[in-house]
């Protein structure tokens, strides 16, 4: 029987699971069950949950916030049912009893699927005794315990080694046990494979490669996708739609492993980004759900959020977060693409200690599930790629004094201050397609590419698409190490003529350089389009890092060393005027070319300062030729996301106008008031309905073929415009 779209928004959690899509999309419909996803709940349950727990408050609190899925936890260090492999030993309070079957039971009277949640990364010591070969070793020989967040573990548990039969045998005769006996939809490790090279000088691994060597670190990656393919065969056995997934971690940084291999054949990724870390910015959540989109396509992107409170590096994991930091944490996840992933540890403490979480995932959950048709997205509709390069992270030699991926932070906030939409494509996954949809792309200090990358960055500008790259972008190979010129150079007519030190050289008669706190200054030469707003000046704030480039024609801004800062009878510049170009810009047809010779959005990052951001927004309008995609026009600090989706269209403003925005956690929203959209649809098929999905009110639209624009009164901490054609 058809249902249409406002019965597809209502439906219960399981009917919204199987719904179809809207008519057109017969893709869709042949997608499998778990590429529906978009509302998963559960609860890590701990060693004393079985004295107490009550399942049925629990599938009743995930049947009230129509989840779809919940990972139900299985573990590997304690189990929670009466398991028959040996040494897979109960759970403290478990007491013969079933909580697993229980719980399995429980939620498929509700229609709520289920993935069985093991966590093999940790084991008790006592195995010790008969398997001391599964445990993970330090360089001395001791087993290594360590635990989440950089602590030590319990003294009753110990690391595990991928390379040992822990993971070959203990592991899969768990999860054989488990899909036999238990009707679950999908397996998930917790704790592994993540994307960082756990080290071990067991007998197993010094069979394999000295851990500090670059051949460990293949032979790890190698071992886990073998241990992937192997757990995914375990999955399907006897189910073909049933799935494996692993953890993976690391946000916009990445990791030692090679993210895009890993997950070659994974159907389901799950995301281990629970809360902001230290020092993180409020857009966290939003940028891992972009880069998971970005290396998993159509494919499911699970993106967690912790209902548990942190603050910097202080975790309180049986307290509620700040409300307002995990709404907009789950609102980036939605607006990004992704599925809402939301969990709590531990039954008792979350049901009889602290019960405030649940209301927090139930309301919000809940909510998307009423409109649920309107968050699964056909494509993007930003004009902007930036590129990030998690390779660049891992392996590029960085200045003193500044993060590999400063340079990223920067240009991301810069766009989202200017209102720039953009897009965040790994250079890892780059495909000559993915670059096709786009004006312009952008290079932060995307220092290592590759040639295959290269050629692609290279056609797309030969297409007539626009670029802008800055500093040491393209200036080192795949291990690191400096080329002889820039891999950039003759596109932008430019080359290298001296290194990164050159701008910090000591004045004459002195020994030591300049430090990098130190920065250059901008000197502007002409009049351009790029330094529009820089009234009754000469010199701008210049960058901590520059390259010394050379470049034909007369440059339109150029670098001036740094000087003393004290005494300040010498602050001020030995030579107020030089030749060393700031910028570089170049036309060449339908393209416009820019380089920044120094690490101009890296020293935005670290500064805050005014000139670069300018600068920086100035130079993206210049190559989009002011063509920016969907326009938002109002005050507040907003991130803007615009899809084509089953239905129609959808515009979503997250707003992260708050004090608490670049550090710690959010504590409370801070309401906007309108914001006028304007943008160009792809096609001029008629828009028949318009709401605002957060306000639950029709939204009043104006189009003239494909011109669409409308005004949101207000937003607090996120709202959808969602459009129906």
């Amino acid at each position: 029987m058809a249902i249409n779209r406002r019965e597809f928004a209502t439906r219960t959690a399981a009917t919204a699971l199987l719904a179809l899509p809207a008519a057109g999309q017969a893709a869709a419909v042949k997608a499998p069950w778990h590429q529906r996803i978009k509302r998963v709940l559960h609860i890590n349950f701990n060693e004393l949950d079985p004295l107490d727990m009550d399942v049925e408050a629990y599938a009743d609190l995930l049947a009230a916030a129509q989840a779809q899925v919940t990972f139900l936890s299985v573990t590997g260090s304690v189990s929670f049912y009466p398991s028959a492999v040996p040494d897979f030993y109960p759970a403290a309070g478990l007491n013969g009893r079933d909580l697993f079957g229980e719980c399995v039971s429980a939620l498929r009277k509700r229609n709520i699927r289920v993935v069985g949640r093991f966590s093999p990364d940790i084991v008790q010591l006592r195995a010790a005794q008969k398997h001391p070969d599964w445990f993970r070793r330090e360089r001395d020989g001791t087993i290594a315990r360590h635990g989440a967040g950089g602590g030590v573990l319990p003294p009753t548990y110990g690391e595990t080694c991928q390379f040992t039969a822990y993971y070959d045998q203990q592991i899969p005769a768990i999860m054989r046990e488990l899909v036999t006996r238990y009707d679950v939809d999908g397996l998930y490790t917790n704790g592994w494979p993540n994307t960082e090279v756990r080290k071990c000088w067991c007998a197993a691994c010094q069979k394999v490669a000295d851990a500090d060597s670059p051949a460990y670190v293949g032979a790890y990656q190698t071992r886990a996708i073998k241990l992937w393919n192997l757990y995914t065969g375990i999955a399907k056995t006897g189910r073909s739609d049933r799935f494996y997934t692993g953890n993976i971690t690391g946000g916009l940084r990445g990791g030692e492993l090679d993210l895009t291999s890993l997950t070659e054949n994974a159907e389901v990724l799950l995301c281990d980004n629970q809360n902001r870390g230290a020092n993180l910015p409020v857009w966290d959540s939003a940028q891992q759900a972009r880069i998971a989109r970005d290396v998993m396509g159509q494919r499911t992107v699970l993106n967690l959020t912790g209902g548990w409170a942190r603050g910097n590096n202080i975790w309180w994991r049986n307290a509620t977060q700040n409300p307002a930091e995990l709404q907009t944490r789950m609102a980036q996840t939605a607006a990004a693409g992704g599925a809402i992933h939301y969990h709590w540890l531990g039954a008792h403490q979350g049901f009889k200690e602290d019960r405030r979480w649940q209301a927090i995932g139930r309301e919000y959950l809940a909510w998307q599930a009423r409109n649920d048709a309107h968050f699964h997205t056909v494509r993007s509709l930003h004009k902007v790629a930036m590129i990030v390069s998690p390779l660049t992270n891992r392996v590029y030699p960085k200045p003193d004094g500044s993060e590999a991926t400063d340079s990223v932070q920067g240009l991301y906030a810069i766009l989202l201050e200017a209102r720039i939409p953009f897009d965040v494509l790994t250079a890892e996954n780059l495909t000559r397609d993915k670059l096709a949809q786009y004006s312009a792309v952008l290079l932060p200090n995307v220092a290592i590419l590759t040639d295959a990358q290269l050629g692609m960055i290279s056609a797309f500008v030969e297409n007539g698409g626009s670029l802008m790259s800055s500093f040491e972008t393209g200036l080192y190979d795949t291990k690191g190490i400096l080329r002889p010129d820039f891999a950039l150079g003759p596109l932008l007519g430019m080359r290298r003529v001296g290194d990164r030190a050159s701008s910090h050289e000591p004045l004459p008669g002195n020994t030591v350089p300049y430090p990098p706190t130190f920065a250059s200054y901008h000197r502007i030469e002409a009049t351009h389009a790029t330094l529009k707003g820089f009234d009754d000046t000469n010199w701008l704030a210049g960058p901590n890092w520059t390259i010394p480039i050379e470049a034909g024609g007369d440059p339109i801004l150029t670098l001036i060393d740094p000087w003393p800062i004290y005494p300040t009878e010498q602050t001020y510049s030995r030579a107020d005027r030089t030749s060393k170009p700031a910028i570089v810009l170049r036309e060449r047809g339908k393209s416009r070319l820019a380089h920044f010779a120094g690490d101009v959005e890296g020293s935005f990052w670290r500064t805050g300062d005014n000139d670069l951001a300018t600068l920086v927004a100035n130079t993206v309008r210049w190559i989009l030729r002011d063509d920016i995609g969907p326009v938002v026009d109002g005050n507040g600090l907003i991130e803007v996301f615009a899809w084509q989706t089953e239905p129609g269209y959808a515009v979503h403003l997250l707003n992260y106008t708050n004090p608490n925005a670049l550090a710690y956690t959010v504590r409370k929203h801070y309401p906007l008031g309108p914001q006028t959209v304007r943008m160009t649809l792809p096609t001029d098929t008629r828009i028949q309905r318009a709401r605002l999905l957060r306000a639950d009110t029709e939204l009043v639209f104006k189009q003239d073929g494909r011109q669409l624009s409308f005004t949101v009164p207000g937003l607090m901490e996120y709202e959808v415009a969602a459009f129906e054609i």
